[in-house]
């Protein structure tokens, strides 16, 4: 399994040049290998690795983290790079709880190195259920902000008038019809995680 590239990015390919090809330099991309308890061994390209600098919530020391996709649509995983058990689901908030939304300030601007907010991918931290009797929920009071072109990334803290909203909390459940959905990829995980005990 390999890392995929930060949400957003491209890949430019070469334009058509005059030069033999021989004489035209071969670029070839630096790999990292990832062990994972949950994906299993990642290839890791260098320009896939995001840097947070103040890592996240509960995990200072966590600065390089990974995209790896979860096989649907809006859904990924961000995987700690040198930390094999440390890996969370991440949702598009906006496509889970429709009504959410993100002020970036300036301050969160210069942290991702970014000029605009429309350079920013947002996305949410899933609480995956443990039993199937348990509310699948998302933090939506701390969403992780993720810019590609600068490879790097923050986690947000929204502390405005919705903080004591518990459709905006840090355990929000999610929609029905987006909880369905989630939760048949949960099923799958967990007995991934059972067999794999």
């Amino acid at each position: 399994m390999t890392a995929t590239a930060p949400v957003g990015s491209s890949r430019r390919t070469p334009g058509h040049s005059h030069q033999p090809v021989a004489t035209a330099p071969v670029h070839r991309m630096r790999r990292r290998r990832l062990r994972s308890e949950l994906l299993g061994d990642l290839i890791v390209e260098e320009d896939a690795i995001l840097e947070f600098p103040d890592g996240l919530f509960g995990f200072a020391s966590c600065k390089e983290w990974v995209l790896v996709g979860a096989g649907r649509p809006g859904w990924c995983w961000l995987h700690a790079v040198d930390h094999a058990a440390l890996a969370f689901l991440l949702v598009d908030p906006f496509d889970a709880v429709p009504e959410f939304s993100v002020a970036l300030t300036p301050q969160d601007l210069a942290a991702l190195d970014a000029q605009s907010a429309t350079e920013v991918g947002v996305f949410a931290i899933v609480t995956l259920p443990r039993t199937a009797a348990d509310v699948m929920t998302v933090n939506l009071q701390g969403p992780v902000a993720i810019v590609a072109s600068s490879r790097r990334g923050r986690q947000l803290v929204i502390g405005d008038a919705r903080a004591s909203d518990p459709r905006f909390g840090a355990r929000a459940p999610l929609s029905a019809s987006f909880d369905a959905t989630v939760e048949a990829g949960a099923q799958v995980l967990r007995e991934r995680t059972d067999t794999e005990s």
